[in-house]
Protein backbone atom coordinates (compact mmCIF):
# COMPACT_ATOMS: atom_id res chain seq x y z
CA UNK A 1 0.00 0.00 0.00
CA UNK A 2 1.04 3.17 -0.61
CA UNK A 3 1.04 6.05 1.60
CA UNK A 4 -0.43 9.11 1.08
CA UNK A 5 2.19 12.21 0.92
CA UNK A 6 -0.65 14.20 3.61
CA UNK A 7 0.25 17.40 1.57
CA UNK A 8 -0.36 21.22 2.53
CA UNK A 9 0.79 24.63 1.98
CA UNK A 10 2.30 25.98 4.48
CA UNK A 11 4.02 29.37 2.98
CA UNK A 12 4.74 31.26 -0.21
CA UNK A 13 8.50 32.13 -0.81
CA UNK A 14 9.52 35.61 -2.39
CA UNK A 15 13.11 36.38 -3.80
CA UNK A 16 13.89 39.60 -2.44
CA UNK A 17 16.62 42.74 -3.34
CA UNK A 18 16.70 43.98 0.22
CA UNK A 19 15.45 42.08 3.20
CA UNK A 20 15.29 44.97 5.30
CA UNK A 21 13.34 46.79 3.05
CA UNK A 22 10.95 44.07 2.13
CA UNK A 23 10.26 43.03 5.68
CA UNK A 24 9.45 46.77 6.67
CA UNK A 25 7.06 47.05 3.86
CA UNK A 26 5.58 43.63 4.60
CA UNK A 27 5.22 44.76 8.93
CA UNK A 28 3.81 48.22 8.53
CA UNK A 29 1.93 48.14 5.47
CA UNK A 30 0.32 44.44 5.81
CA UNK A 31 1.02 44.19 9.54
CA UNK A 32 2.78 41.19 9.38
CA UNK A 33 5.16 40.14 12.28
CA UNK A 34 8.18 38.52 11.96
CA UNK A 35 8.37 35.23 13.87
CA UNK A 36 11.89 34.34 12.80
CA UNK A 37 15.14 35.66 10.88
CA UNK A 38 18.17 34.27 10.67
CA UNK A 39 20.31 33.18 7.90
CA UNK A 40 19.92 30.61 4.80
CA UNK A 41 21.63 27.79 5.27
CA UNK A 42 23.80 26.20 3.17
CA UNK A 43 21.51 23.00 2.72
CA UNK A 44 18.63 25.53 1.56
CA UNK A 45 20.51 27.04 -1.46
CA UNK A 46 21.72 23.42 -2.12
CA UNK A 47 17.85 22.37 -2.43
CA UNK A 48 17.25 25.62 -4.63
CA UNK A 49 20.19 24.67 -6.60
CA UNK A 50 22.48 27.75 -6.19
CA UNK A 51 25.00 26.06 -4.22
CA UNK A 52 27.30 28.73 -3.14
CA UNK A 53 24.99 31.55 -2.44
CA UNK A 54 24.60 32.85 0.78
CA UNK A 55 21.90 35.82 2.60
CA UNK A 56 19.16 36.06 5.27
CA UNK A 57 15.95 34.95 5.57
CA UNK A 58 12.83 36.56 7.15
CA UNK A 59 9.36 34.41 8.03
CA UNK A 60 6.55 36.72 8.47
CA UNK A 61 3.09 35.74 9.65
CA UNK A 62 -0.16 37.29 8.72
CA UNK A 63 -3.07 36.03 10.45
CA UNK A 64 -2.80 32.15 10.41
CA UNK A 65 -0.42 31.85 7.30
CA UNK A 66 3.27 32.53 6.74
CA UNK A 67 5.21 34.92 4.00
CA UNK A 68 8.51 34.10 3.34
CA UNK A 69 11.61 36.20 2.14
CA UNK A 70 14.79 35.32 0.91
CA UNK A 71 17.64 37.75 0.29
CA UNK A 72 20.84 36.20 -1.62
CA UNK A 73 23.19 38.81 -0.78
CA UNK A 74 25.94 39.57 -3.21
CA UNK A 75 24.25 36.77 -4.97
CA UNK A 76 20.86 38.26 -6.26
CA UNK A 77 19.66 36.82 -9.59
CA UNK A 78 17.97 38.78 -12.54
CA UNK A 79 15.30 41.13 -11.24
CA UNK A 80 11.66 40.74 -12.45
CA UNK A 81 11.01 41.07 -15.53
CA UNK A 82 9.81 45.01 -16.31
CA UNK A 83 7.54 43.80 -19.07
CA UNK A 84 5.43 41.26 -17.37
CA UNK A 85 1.55 40.95 -17.45
CA UNK A 86 -0.48 38.73 -15.25
CA UNK A 87 -0.92 36.36 -18.25
CA UNK A 88 3.09 35.30 -18.64
CA UNK A 89 3.32 31.66 -17.10
CA UNK A 90 6.26 32.92 -13.92
CA UNK A 91 3.28 35.26 -12.83
CA UNK A 92 2.62 33.96 -9.24
CA UNK A 93 0.90 36.08 -7.04
CA UNK A 94 -0.94 36.02 -3.22
CA UNK A 95 -4.05 36.78 -2.26
CA UNK A 96 -4.33 38.73 1.34
CA UNK A 97 -8.02 38.76 2.20
CA UNK A 98 -9.26 42.28 3.67
CA UNK A 99 -12.54 43.11 5.72
CA UNK A 100 -12.73 46.82 4.65
CA UNK A 101 -11.34 47.02 1.01
CA UNK A 102 -11.10 51.02 1.13
CA UNK A 103 -8.85 51.30 4.27
CA UNK A 104 -6.53 48.45 2.67
CA UNK A 105 -6.36 50.33 -0.73
CA UNK A 106 -6.09 53.47 0.89
CA UNK A 107 -2.84 52.13 3.02
CA UNK A 108 -1.50 50.15 -0.54
CA UNK A 109 -1.21 53.78 -2.40
CA UNK A 110 0.18 55.26 0.57
CA UNK A 111 3.12 53.56 0.04
CA UNK A 112 5.56 54.41 -2.92
CA UNK A 113 6.73 51.16 -2.59
CA UNK A 114 3.93 49.51 -4.31
CA UNK A 115 2.56 49.57 -7.81
CA UNK A 116 -0.75 49.35 -9.36
CA UNK A 117 -1.72 46.46 -12.14
CA UNK A 118 -5.50 47.27 -11.67
CA UNK A 119 -6.30 50.15 -13.69
CA UNK A 120 -9.24 51.79 -11.64
CA UNK A 121 -8.80 50.55 -8.23
CA UNK A 122 -10.26 47.56 -6.53
CA UNK A 123 -12.81 46.15 -8.96
CA UNK A 124 -16.10 44.28 -7.80
CA UNK A 125 -16.27 41.40 -10.40
CA UNK A 126 -19.24 39.65 -11.57
CA UNK A 127 -21.36 37.31 -9.30
CA UNK A 128 -20.49 34.21 -12.01
CA UNK A 129 -16.65 34.94 -11.08
CA UNK A 130 -17.27 35.18 -7.45
CA UNK A 131 -18.60 38.47 -6.80
CA UNK A 132 -15.29 39.33 -4.76
CA UNK A 133 -14.19 42.94 -4.94
CA UNK A 134 -10.63 42.87 -5.72
CA UNK A 135 -7.01 44.56 -6.62
CA UNK A 136 -3.93 43.62 -7.75
CA UNK A 137 -0.31 45.82 -7.71
CA UNK A 138 2.96 45.07 -7.11
CA UNK A 139 5.84 45.26 -4.25
CA UNK A 140 9.02 47.22 -4.40
CA UNK A 141 10.42 44.34 -6.15
CA UNK A 142 7.85 43.60 -8.77
CA UNK A 143 6.00 40.67 -7.36
CA UNK A 144 2.13 40.76 -7.91
CA UNK A 145 -0.10 40.98 -4.67
CA UNK A 146 -3.67 40.93 -4.77
CA UNK A 147 -6.32 42.37 -2.12
CA UNK A 148 -9.53 40.25 -1.53
CA UNK A 149 -12.93 41.25 -0.44
CA UNK A 150 -15.42 38.36 -0.19
CA UNK A 151 -19.62 39.72 -0.15
CA UNK A 152 -21.44 39.92 2.92
CA UNK A 153 -21.75 36.01 4.47
CA UNK A 154 -19.87 34.57 1.24
CA UNK A 155 -16.72 32.95 0.94
CA UNK A 156 -14.57 30.35 3.51
CA UNK A 157 -15.67 30.44 7.09
CA UNK A 158 -12.77 31.14 8.29
CA UNK A 159 -12.47 34.39 6.91
CA UNK A 160 -15.85 34.91 8.17
CA UNK A 161 -14.50 34.39 11.71
CA UNK A 162 -11.20 35.87 11.58
CA UNK A 163 -10.24 38.77 14.09
CA UNK A 164 -7.18 41.38 13.31
CA UNK A 165 -7.04 44.86 14.57
CA UNK A 166 -6.22 45.64 10.88
CA UNK A 167 -7.83 45.39 7.49
CA UNK A 168 -5.22 42.54 6.11
CA UNK A 169 -6.47 38.95 7.46
CA UNK A 170 -4.38 36.56 6.11
CA UNK A 171 -3.44 34.89 2.55
CA UNK A 172 -6.17 33.07 1.25
CA UNK A 173 -4.10 31.61 -1.95
CA UNK A 174 -1.39 31.65 -3.86
CA UNK A 175 -1.90 31.85 -7.84
CA UNK A 176 -0.19 30.92 -10.90
CA UNK A 177 -0.88 31.44 -14.96
CA UNK A 178 -0.64 28.08 -16.25
CA UNK A 179 -0.49 26.62 -20.12
CA UNK A 180 -3.10 24.08 -19.95
CA UNK A 181 -5.40 23.50 -16.73
CA UNK A 182 -5.93 19.23 -17.50
CA UNK A 183 -1.93 18.98 -17.28
CA UNK A 184 -1.70 21.02 -14.14
CA UNK A 185 -4.42 19.58 -12.48
CA UNK A 186 -3.67 16.35 -13.27
CA UNK A 187 0.10 16.81 -11.61
CA UNK A 188 -1.60 18.19 -8.46
CA UNK A 189 -3.84 15.25 -8.21
CA UNK A 190 -1.86 12.91 -8.54
CA UNK A 191 1.37 14.20 -6.99
CA UNK A 192 0.40 16.29 -3.88
CA UNK A 193 -3.15 14.27 -3.70
CA UNK A 194 -4.71 18.37 -3.57
CA UNK A 195 -8.32 18.14 -4.70
CA UNK A 196 -9.86 20.32 -7.67
CA UNK A 197 -12.86 22.29 -7.01
CA UNK A 198 -15.15 24.26 -9.63
CA UNK A 199 -13.67 26.44 -12.49
CA UNK A 200 -15.11 29.51 -13.45
CA UNK A 201 -14.66 31.24 -16.62
CA UNK A 202 -13.74 35.36 -16.22
CA UNK A 203 -14.45 37.67 -18.77
CA UNK A 204 -15.62 40.87 -19.35
CA UNK A 205 -14.32 44.70 -18.69
CA UNK A 206 -13.92 44.26 -14.81
CA UNK A 207 -11.75 41.09 -15.33
CA UNK A 208 -9.39 43.81 -17.63
CA UNK A 209 -9.45 46.23 -15.20
CA UNK A 210 -8.51 43.93 -12.62
CA UNK A 211 -5.73 42.16 -14.69
CA UNK A 212 -5.10 45.23 -16.88
CA UNK A 213 -5.07 42.86 -19.90
CA UNK A 214 -7.79 44.20 -22.80
CA UNK A 215 -9.92 41.36 -23.74
CA UNK A 216 -9.62 39.76 -20.70
CA UNK A 217 -10.48 35.51 -20.80
CA UNK A 218 -9.15 33.66 -18.43
CA UNK A 219 -10.09 30.06 -16.45
CA UNK A 220 -9.81 30.28 -12.99
CA UNK A 221 -9.49 26.85 -11.41
CA UNK A 222 -9.81 26.35 -7.14
CA UNK A 223 -7.43 24.08 -5.70
CA UNK A 224 -7.10 22.52 -2.34
CA UNK A 225 -10.11 24.02 -0.51
CA UNK A 226 -10.69 21.19 1.95
CA UNK A 227 -7.11 22.09 3.30
CA UNK A 228 -6.43 25.51 5.51
CA UNK A 229 -5.15 28.18 3.56
CA UNK A 230 -3.15 29.04 1.74
CA UNK A 231 -4.45 27.67 -0.83
CA UNK A 232 -3.63 27.03 -4.82
CA UNK A 233 -5.48 28.60 -7.45
CA UNK A 234 -4.88 28.46 -11.40
CA UNK A 235 -5.40 31.32 -14.08
CA UNK A 236 -5.07 29.48 -17.96
CA UNK A 237 -5.30 33.07 -19.36
CA UNK A 238 -6.78 32.63 -23.01
CA UNK A 239 -5.31 36.19 -24.33
CA UNK A 240 -2.37 38.42 -23.57
CA UNK A 241 1.58 37.67 -23.68
CA UNK A 242 1.49 33.86 -22.24
CA UNK A 243 5.23 33.67 -21.75
CA UNK A 244 6.60 30.31 -20.79
CA UNK A 245 9.06 30.28 -17.79
CA UNK A 246 12.46 31.18 -19.26
CA UNK A 247 14.22 27.31 -18.79
CA UNK A 248 17.51 29.50 -17.10
CA UNK A 249 15.67 30.74 -14.61
CA UNK A 250 17.90 30.35 -11.12
CA UNK A 251 16.39 29.69 -7.60
CA UNK A 252 17.77 33.74 -6.81
CA UNK A 253 16.15 35.56 -9.39
CA UNK A 254 13.27 37.71 -8.14
CA UNK A 255 11.37 36.30 -10.27
CA UNK A 256 11.34 32.64 -9.04
CA UNK A 257 8.49 32.52 -6.23
CA UNK A 258 8.04 29.46 -5.12
CA UNK A 259 5.59 27.53 -2.61
CA UNK A 260 6.63 25.33 0.26
CA UNK A 261 4.67 22.25 0.59
CA UNK A 262 4.85 20.06 3.65
CA UNK A 263 4.19 16.55 3.33
CA UNK A 264 4.05 13.62 5.89
CA UNK A 265 6.20 11.03 3.59
CA UNK A 266 8.39 12.08 1.08
CA UNK A 267 9.00 8.85 -0.13
CA UNK A 268 5.16 8.77 -1.30
CA UNK A 269 5.94 12.08 -3.43
CA UNK A 270 8.80 10.28 -5.41
CA UNK A 271 6.90 7.28 -5.57
CA UNK A 272 3.98 9.77 -7.42
CA UNK A 273 6.78 11.37 -9.51
CA UNK A 274 8.05 8.10 -10.93
CA UNK A 275 4.51 7.18 -12.15
CA UNK A 276 4.53 10.24 -13.80
CA UNK A 277 8.19 9.80 -15.36
CA UNK A 278 9.48 12.28 -13.23
CA UNK A 279 11.63 10.40 -10.66
CA UNK A 280 14.10 11.90 -8.57
CA UNK A 281 17.79 11.23 -8.57
CA UNK A 282 19.44 10.52 -4.95
CA UNK A 283 21.30 13.86 -4.57
CA UNK A 284 18.59 15.76 -4.93
CA UNK A 285 16.91 15.29 -1.78
CA UNK A 286 18.06 17.84 1.09
CA UNK A 287 18.56 17.39 4.71
CA UNK A 288 17.62 20.45 6.43
CA UNK A 289 17.94 22.00 9.34
CA UNK A 290 16.39 19.67 12.38
CA UNK A 291 16.88 16.59 9.91
CA UNK A 292 14.18 18.08 7.49
CA UNK A 293 14.39 16.23 4.43
CA UNK A 294 13.56 18.30 1.25
CA UNK A 295 13.56 18.64 -2.68
CA UNK A 296 12.81 20.95 -5.13
CA UNK A 297 9.78 20.00 -7.55
CA UNK A 298 8.76 21.30 -10.73
CA UNK A 299 5.32 21.40 -12.58
CA UNK A 300 4.58 20.92 -16.05
CA UNK A 301 5.07 24.86 -16.66
CA UNK A 302 7.82 25.12 -14.56
CA UNK A 303 6.37 26.44 -11.35
CA UNK A 304 8.37 25.71 -7.98
CA UNK A 305 6.97 23.44 -5.10
CA UNK A 306 9.67 23.34 -2.42
CA UNK A 307 8.94 19.78 -0.77
CA UNK A 308 9.36 19.14 2.99
CA UNK A 309 8.89 16.30 4.87
CA UNK A 310 7.54 17.55 8.27
CA UNK A 311 8.76 15.35 11.12
CA UNK A 312 5.76 13.03 13.16
CA UNK A 313 5.67 15.45 15.98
Amino acid sequence: MTTRPGAVIDRVTLIVTDLDRAEEDYVQTFGCSVDHRDHIEPSLTRVLHIPHAGGRRSLLRLGREHIELLEFAGSAGHAYPPDSTSTDLWFQHMAIVVDDMTRAHERIMMSRRFREISRRGPVRLPDSSGGVTAFKFRDHDGHPLELLAFPEGRGPREWRTAHTTGPFLGVDHTAIAISDSAGITRFLRSVFGFSVGARTENRGPEQADLDDVDDDNVSVTQVALDLPAPRLELLHYHVGTRRPIPRNVAGNDIAATHSVVQVASLDAINAALARNDRPLADDEIVMLHEGTRAVLVSGPDGHRFLVEESSPG
